[in-house]
């Protein structure tokens, strides 16, 4: 194969080294670059290594004479000149590479609010390249975006307003000071050095409900951290969540924008990374936080779940379209008090019609879901949003339960469907709106449910 411009610049860089260093490394140089793939970054190695192989007694005959120091001097420039002008474009590629800049075309995936100010902040993309913004929502319908920095999925937002929990270019977590809406300015990022063997990296982070603790998880353990002076973050505690899933490999698990929730009272924590189970922890003292029980299996993947305002019920919902509420009266012994299944066949065919199965599209993800119950934790939601063959087609369907105070769900479901298609969904708190927008784009919409 032809060398590129790389390969090119590499080989006669090596000719530009002193006899002595030629005769002693020029074959076994050659023979480097023509098993492995030159880059910029070896082009600028080389030439340094030319310069200073020139400047360097072990491959001189004679003394560092002015005239030899100006040869040099000379060979340097006349190298440089070239390499600036063919390694700028290469040069900047890789600092693209190395660098957050951020995307025009990513869609939204997540959306975090909060209970105290009239701010929201969306996630656009993952960590490469993904944005948070932030948006004045006073009036939800008309909402004003203020500012914009570094992040991604996930994002979330301290009760207070004033602290974004995001991911950086890095995929390590970042806290964003907003207090200032319209200039964020970052104050800490979390220590990452010791979790670099977590892949996936960061999947999902909670704000507890006064704000001082902030739990991120990973595909397999939860990390609690004392974010009292966000500032200066100090880890609490280190959860093992071995996954045991039923539901495939760790290749195989898909990316839940749902992770991590905290009871209203901030003693219990449940969290699903990617599993077919949700866990629940005893966070009361977050330094000695301890897994109190984890539900059993919906039979595929934890696409979201919710806890009722109260803390006492948990909605578990598989990407399969399943259903399953929990009451947690004993947090150590969640029971099962309701199971909805079909959710998905009821959105995609809504008179009932069975259709064949390749309209199903095989293999790829079916729907991406949002649950939530109401603020008084009477209602219980879950949107629907299925996915379509085509990219430009698709329809939210919101499902309404009543519930009880034990956990069980009422006969008489409320559907409502708008054709939309979003790349996922979010239910805003309190005034009881979806979220959602394009997979393609920095946009997008809310509508009321019904």
């Amino acid at each position: 194969m032809r060398p590129g411009p790389a390969g090119r610049l590499s080989r006669l860089l090596v000719g530009c080294h002193p006899r002595r260093w030629r005769e002693r490394y020029g074959e076994e140089m050659l023979d480097v670059l023509d098993q492995h793939h030159p880059t910029g970054r070896t082009v600028v190695n080389l030439w340094g290594s030319a310069v200073t192989a020139h400047l360097d007694p072990a491959y001189r005959t004679d003394r560092l004479s002015p005239a030899r120091l100006r040869r040099a001097a000379l060979m340097s420039a006349a190298i440089a000149a070239p390499l600036a002008l063919v390694l700028g474009p290469v040069g900047y590629g890789i600092w693209q590479d190395d660098h957050w800049h951020p995307a025009a075309d990513e869609g939204l995936v997540s959306a975090a609010f909060s209970e105290h100010a009239t701010i929201l902040v969306t996630a656009f993309g993952q960590a490469i390249d993904g944005v948070d913004m932030v948006w004045d929502v006073a009036d939800l319908s008309r909402p004003r975006r203020l500012s914009q920095f570094e992040g991604g999925q996930p994002t979330a937002l301290s009760p207070d307003g004033r602290t974004v929990a995001t991911v950086t270019f890095s995929g390590r977590t970042a806290l964003w000071n907003v207090a200032g809406p319209r200039h964020p300015t970052q104050i800490a990022t979390l220590p990452g050095s010791d979790f670099r063997h977590l892949n996936p990296p960061l999947r999902g982070q909670a704000f507890s409900p006064d704000g001082q603790i902030l739990a991120t998880a990973y595909y397999d353990q939860v990390f609690l951290w004392d974010v009292t002076t966000p500032a200066r973050p100090r880890l609490l505690r280190t959860l093992d969540a071995p996954v045991t899933s039923s539901a495939g490999s760790s290749s195989q698990i898909p990316f839940s924008p749902q992770d991590l929730a905290f009871s209203a009272g901030g003693r219990v924590l449940a969290s699903a990374t990617g599993t077919d189970q949700v866990t629940v922890w005893n966070v009361s003292d977050p330094a000695r936080a301890y897994r109190l029980a984890t539900a059993d299996s919906t039979g595929d993947f934890v696409q979201g779940f919710a806890l009722s305002p109260r803390g006492d019920l948990l909605a578990v919902l598989g990407s399969n379209g399943t259903v399953l509420v929990y009451s947690l009266a004993d947090p150590a012994r969640p029971v099962r008090t309701a199971t909805i299944r079909g959710l998905l066949t009821r959105a995609r065919y809504p008179d009932g019609q069975s259709q064949p199965d390749e309209v199903l599209c095989g293999g790829c993800i079916l729907a991406s879901y949002a649950v939530a119950f109401t603020p008084d934790g009477h209602t219980l939601t879950v949107v629907v949003d299925r996915t379509e063959m085509s990219a430009n087609s698709g329809r939210d369907t919101v499902f309404s339960w009543p519930v009880t105070g034990s956990g069980t769900l009422g006969a008489a479901v409320t559907t409502a469907a708008r054709d939309v298609a979003d790349s996922q969904p979010f239910i805003a708190p309190g005034d009881r709106t979806v979220l959602g927008g394009p997979g393609d784009s920095h946009a997008w919409h809310a509508w009321p449910l019904p």
